[in-house]
């Protein structure tokens, strides 16, 4: 069973970047019952970045699966993920270190003050150098400790699918969805720092994992072809990974609960969503709401959202209106957090949709030359 293009799975990436953005755009200090239920639950959203995990773990499996008797296996599908993914991110790291050190101010306010080495930024390491100073500090780039994960992925995952016998794959996914939750346990129980076990790519790999079994289990035509099944995954990955929230009483991610159990139950949530998005027919709400355009083209330009969305929502608190001005309003701070949202999506959105003109959609039409067949 092959891949085809799936316009709910457009949208299940625009859900993904929409839960980063409501994560990092949410800036207020609730001073209502309300407000602390709009903040509890708007910081769940750093759970989109395991959705993405998810559902490059199924798309990137599926390509290789599909890929893997070309004699242009490794070479064309290096070349065509460098043409996605290097062109912007370097073009950001360029501008980030070579660039805003010319303009002091605009390097405080979008980077920060403090000077940290370059390299790890331009090797995609950016995710060892975060849990090596055991902090997020780069105003721009930290952000990308996820897309680190993911290249280091695409470094090793295609030797695995082409070396591993076909029908073992998916065994082999199946143990890395048990070991990596285990390994969580295992780095807590031993004293390890709750931003290691957010960042290092073996203490993450089960939602990867998640996603390349599922890809697996489609080409076999054993992935379940109920709309049913995948939303019943979906609703039970949510509801534990909320209860973890609350049994922790807080809804971020370095929370024990979490990253024992909570991580793998947002990988089952997503994988619930793939499965709802692939199942055969588009009649259902479920398809038929993932396909919505405006959520599609979130997911079309969340490549450039996700690394533009931290420094403009830093330009519009600087230019615009700061956590410490949000007015009172109906008596609480939710209106004017939700009047924030809008002020830093729109111009992010703005930026994003030029960068796929202008930029990213002339660079990938370079794609044509590296076919697999």
């Amino acid at each position: 069973m092959g891949a085809k293009h799936t316009p709910a799975l457009d949208g299940v990436r625009g859900i993904a970047i929409l839960l980063v953005l409501l994560h990092h755009f949410t800036i207020f200090t609730p001073i209502t019952a309300t407000d602390r239920a709009l903040q509890f639950t708007a910081l769940l959203g750093w759970s989109g970045v395991d959705l993405f995990f998810v559902l490059s773990g199924f798309l990137i499996t599926g390509i290789l699966i599909d890929a893997r008797s070309s004699p242009r296996y490794f070479a064309s599908f290096y070349m065509r993920r460098v043409l996605r993914i290097f062109p912007l991110y370097y073009l950001i790291v360029a501008i980030c270190f070579l660039l805003l050190p010319h303009s002091p101010r605009s390097e405080a306010l979008l980077v920060g003050a403090t000077e940290l080495p370059a390299w790890p930024y331009w090797t995609y390491l950016v995710n060892f150098a975060v849990a090596d100073r055991g902090a997020f500090t780069h105003g721009v780039l930290d952000v990308a400790w996820s897309l680190a994960i993911e290249e280091q992925f695409y470094l090793l995952w295609p030797a695995v699918v082409f070396l591993c016998p076909p029908r073992l794959l998916g065994w082999w996914c199946g143990m890395i969805i048990v070991a990596a939750p285990l390994a969580r346990s295992m780095a807590l129980a031993g004293g390890g720092e709750a931003i290691d076990v957010y960042v290092l790519p073996h203490l993450r790999a089960d939602a990867l994992a998640t996603g390349a079994l599922l890809a697996w289990l489609m080409r076999r035509d054993l992935l379940p072809r109920s709309v049913g099944a995948g939303a019943v995954a979906a609703v039970i990955g949510l509801s534990i990974a909320v209860g973890c929230a609350i049994a922790a009483a807080s809804p971020w991610w370095w929370e024990p609960p979490m990253q024992r159990i909570g991580y793998s139950a947002w990988a089952l949530a997503g994988a619930g969503l793939v499965i709802v998005s692939v199942a055969p027919g588009s009649a259902g709400w479920w398809q038929r709401t993932l396909s919505w355009s405006w959520l599609r083209a979130f997911g079309k330009y969340s490549y450039a959202i996700y690394l533009l969305h931290l420094p403009m929502s830093r330009v519009v608190q600087e230019f615009a209106i700061s956590r410490t001005e949000f007015p009172v309003l109906l008596g609480a701070l939710w209106p004017a957090q939700l009047g924030f949202y809008m002020l830093a999506t729109a111009p992010t959105f703005a930026l994003a949709w030029l960068s796929w003109r202008l930029f990213e959609a002339p660079i990938l039409r370079l794609k044509a030359r590296f076919p697999y067949a």
